[in-house]
């Protein structure tokens, strides 16, 4: 028997709660109280499966607007952590989750301005946040062949019932029952784990009742709250959600299980838009580069596979150093070394990938004991020549994309910073080759003609995706900044998308960089 779509799932659910700074496993403990709640609610089958597939997924458009929420806030992560237990209809919660949570470890002076700024600019740039979140979550669902269902749950994660969320302000019952399930279910999933347990669950759902929540949803998880609650504890939760998965059960195939790869690559390198499509180059080079060492079909897909997934790690660490182009503290510099602990930890989470962790968590061990997160050298791995040849195309690719402290190098310039490497003993040398010898044949051309964009379109696109603004773009392309408004608004109606995270997912599906 094949395995389930469900059971790949969980890595995309963690990721999700990782890019969007909720407690472990919040999106699993949510999905298993959402099940219960919707068969509790008189849900259907069809919409109990939407309910299932939709509570996993809910939030994993978030790292496509980490960009925005730094440059709003200073730091992605630390906004998201100290909102995740907001009621967002009230702006003294609001107030207070910033003055507790914003600019940590900063004089008073920089944490006032860093809540005066968020509340100054919130009302216009937080619908818009999330409304891009959104726009990535359905393009990627549609990717997946997920329900209608499942996409208008998706479309409506930060809506309330009072019509006060983003981005359509819909309201009551306009809003699907299947939204409406699961926003009931992620309130509880949130609370109930805190001091207080239970009882703190349905008072905080209670409250949120007629506001965020549908009093009729609401009604139907206090009359049953302990029994929803009860298989949403202990260790074994993913476990006891695949046992609730409503049938019938969507079986995992070969086609399926590729695109799911690169559904999470592109969730880690939205992240940044230094990072643009970074670890479909790395697979390119590294399927490629495994070939020429000789290496069968089946290992060229095990490749494949390791390198599009070794990057979604970094969604565990901020864009405030990401994006910093100034030198990195001690501090900072820990942060990014946890990186493939996380990507080791996402992918494990797949039951069909289990294999693949360890090697796709690799990316940064070099020969002897140098590099992270093991200091243990990729030679001596069963799987060592992938490893090895890993290692090689990420540093080489990173090399040829734009980094905030460098432009990207030509590709003379990244083979001589590979040889350097080899020559420090860091990289296989033979490894380090292969990629050389593969790397100018692997580059995809950029498309033309594709939504009926033009060749300026696609220039202004690019740098669009790239989080350049107006007058950056018209003084990097020689044209002036009305000029590149008129043509991002043609950008957006041809490929009807309405924000600049969509805009770099378009970007990057369709090899325009």
């Amino acid at each position: 028997m094949r395995p389930l779509v469900s059971e790949v799932l969980g890595a995309l659910a963690l990721a999700a709660d990782v890019s969007a700074a909720l407690p472990p496993d919040t999106s699993l403990r949510t999905g298993v109280i959402a099940v219960g709640l919707a068969r509790a609610h008189g849900l259907d089958g069809p919409q109990t499966s939407d309910v299932f597939v939709a509570a996993l997924l809910r939030h994993i458009g978030c790292t496509s607007s980490a960009y925005e929420e730094t440059g709003l806030m200073g730091d992605d992560m630390e906004l998201k952590d100290s909102m995740g237990l907001v009621d967002a209809g009230s702006p003294v919660q609001m107030i207070n989750a910033a003055r507790r949570g914003f600019a940590k470890g900063k004089g008073a002076i920089a944490r006032g301005k860093a809540v005066a700024g968020f509340l100054a600019r919130a009302p216009k740039e937080v619908p818009r946040i999330f409304g891009g979140r959104c726009e990535v979550a359905i393009r990627l669902a549609d990717r997946l062949a997920l329900s209608s269902g499942v996409a208008r749950a998706l479309d409506e994660t930060y809506e309330r019932f009072d019509g006060k969320g983003a981005p359509h302000k819909m309201r009551g019952e306009a809003l699907s029952v299947v939204s409406r399930v699961i926003s009931c279910a992620e309130v509880a999933s949130l609370f109930f784990r805190l001091p207080g347990g239970d009882e703190l669950a349905v008072e905080m759902v209670a409250r949120r009742s007629g506001g965020q929540l549908d009093p009729q949803v609401v009604q139907t998880f206090r009359k049953s709250a302990i029994a929803l609650l009860a298989p949403a504890r202990g260790e074994d939760v993913w476990r006891k959600l695949l046992d609730a998965e409503p049938h019938p059960r969507r079986e995992l195939d070969e086609a399926l299980d590729r695109e799911l790869s690169s559904v999470l690559a592109d969730v880690g390198d939205l992240k940044s838009p230094f990072t643009l499509g970074h670890s479909r180059g790395v697979a390119r080079i590294t399927e490629a580069a495994v070939s020429e060492l000789g290496l069968d079909d089946g290992e060229r897909a095990r490749a494949r596979k390791a390198a599009l997934l070794h990057d979604v790690g970094r969604i565990s660490v901020s864009n405030a150093i990401w994006d910093k182009a100034g030198p990195l503290d001690a501090g900072e510099w820990e942060k990014i070394r946890l990186h493939p602990y996380f990507t080791e930890r996402i992918v494990r989470a797949a039951s069909p990938w289990q294999s693949l962790a360890s090697l796709a968590s690799s990316d940064h061990q070099r020969l002897g004991t140098r590099g992270y997160p093991r200091g243990a050298s990729p030679a001596g791995r069963p799987d060592g020549a992938i490893a090895s040849v890993l290692a090689a195309a990420d540093v080489y690719q990173a090399l040829t994309e734009p980094r905030p402290h460098r432009p990207a190098r030509d590709a003379s310039h990244a083979a001589e910073e590979l040889e350097r490497e080899v020559a420090k003993g860091h990289l296989d040398r033979r490894a380090a080759s292969a990629v050389l010898k593969v790397a100018g044949h692997v580059r995809v051309a950029a498309a033309r003609g594709i939504a009926g964009l033009t060749d300026r379109e696609i220039d202004v696109m690019r740098l669009l995706a790239r989080g350049r603004v107006d007058k950056e773009i018209a003084l990097e392309l020689g044209i002036s900044p009305r000029t590149v408004h008129h043509h991002n608004q043609h950008i957006y109606d041809k490929i009807g998308v309405r924000t600049r995270g969509a805009v770099a997912l378009f970007v990057v599906e369709n090899g325009l960089l």
